[in-house]
């Protein structure tokens, strides 16, 4: 073999080898692009969510999973909340038929929007246990446009890299930003609305109060309220001694958007002292309306079961909007200061004044009496 013949194979050997070189090199940075972090983002899955969406949503349903009890807390039984729009309304539809409260729809509806999928943590369905996305221990949130699904999630454990996450349509398991459990895992009540009545205290120009002391009656006029009272229907209304006009300012504040703290779902108003009511207070507007309230007997601790005129649906009320109800006149009257104790800025009470001894002259003092120890 010459020496050309064998510089000419040695030029083509190293050609094959670069070339094979080249291509392995281009491999290997295809396949470090595939999985790097920009190519692993852009294949995971994108929630989309706009307000045109959010408004053509006109169903969801929220599934909880049952929660052991854990120290203090208590067990809570698996749950489910049906949530359903009619017109411009949402409504509960289960487990109780009721309006629904309609910030705290929206609150999660806008919630929507704010998920974001941040990394894939499994492809494995056998590892769904342990990051608590089981049908059985993840929650289920559906929702729905029409008879269609159109986003669907089960929202498992919270760990230090976030919310794991399924999602419907795409395999395996996510973190997922943006969940909120607190607009998510609600109690019937945090669904319901709470509202009993609402009103202007600017335009209250007269309340009426009945209960087991008598009946009051506060009169506006101008910025002005007046007070009268009547024991029983026998004796006359007088005016309330000592009347405190702002005790009436301070119960406009407690009712002028009373909500309840509970619902007395499939009680009847015997069971709760509403068939005979033991107060009734009404608000009369400047334009003729009215706020009326018969109140029943006590609910929880010092709560009170009352009813809306109008309105079927038995509620409670808190002890701060209740006690005004059962009111006496004391609560109505200015407070009276305690008579300052004599010596006050002495730090204390005046030392009694010591007895002078029988027989002794008024003013006299007494004597200085021997020492006992000769001192």
């Amino acid at each position: 073999m010459t020496s050309d013949t064998k510089l000419y194979l040695a030029v083509g050997i190293l050609a094959v080898l670069g070339g094979a070189y080249y291509l392995q090199t281009q491999k290997r940075a295809e396949d470090t692009k595939e999985h790097s972090y920009t190519a692993q983002a852009a294949a995971l899955p994108e929630i989309k969510v706009t307000d045109d969406d959010i408004k053509k949503i006109d169903k969801f349903v929220i599934e909880t999973p049952e929660e052991k009890a854990d120290g203090d807390k208590e067990k809570k039984a698996a749950a489910k909340h049906v949530l359903v729009k009619q017109g411009e309304e949402w409504k509960l539809d289960e487990p109780v038929k009721a309006l629904a409260n309609q910030a705290n729809v929206e609150s999660l509806l806008k919630n929507l929007k704010t998920l974001k999928v941040k990394e894939q943590i499994t492809k494995d369905p056998k590892d769904f246990g342990k990051y608590e996305l089981g049908d059985k221990e993840a929650l289920h949130a559906t929702f729905y446009k029409g008879k269609d699904v159109a986003y669907e999630f089960w929202f498992g454990k919270r760990g230090g890299i976030g919310q794991m996450s399924r999602i419907k349509g795409h395999e395996g398991g996510y973190v997922v930003d943006g969940y909120s459990s607190y607009l998510y895992g609600r109690d019937t009540k945090g669904w319901r609305d709470l509202t009993i009545f609402k009103f202007d205290e600017k335009k209250v120009k007269s309340v009426e109060l009945q209960n087991e002391h008598g009946t009051f009656a506060f009169t506006k006029d101008g910025e002005n309220w007046s007070a009268k009272y009547q024991k029983t229907k026998q004796t006359p209304a007088t005016a309330i001694k000592d009347f405190e006009p702002k005790k009436v300012d301070d119960l406009l504040r407690a009712f002028k958007a009373l909500n309840a703290n509970a619902f007395g779902d499939g009680k009847q108003p015997g069971d709760v002292g509403l068939a005979e009511p033991v107060g009734h207070l009404v608000f009369t507007l400047d334009d003729g309306a009215k706020r009326e309230l018969a109140v029943g007997s006590n609910a929880e601790g010092t709560s009170r079961w009352v009813q809306a005129a109008g309105n079927p649906q038995i509620f409670s009320i808190s002890s701060w909007a209740a006690d005004w109800t059962v009111a006496e006149v004391s609560k109505f009257q200015k407070k009276k200061d305690d008579d300052k104790a004599k010596g006050d800025d002495a730090g204390g009470e005046e030392a009694p004044e010591m007895p002078g001894m029988p027989g002794m002259p008024p003013g006299m003092e007494m004597p200085d009496m021997p020492d006992p120890h000769g001192e």
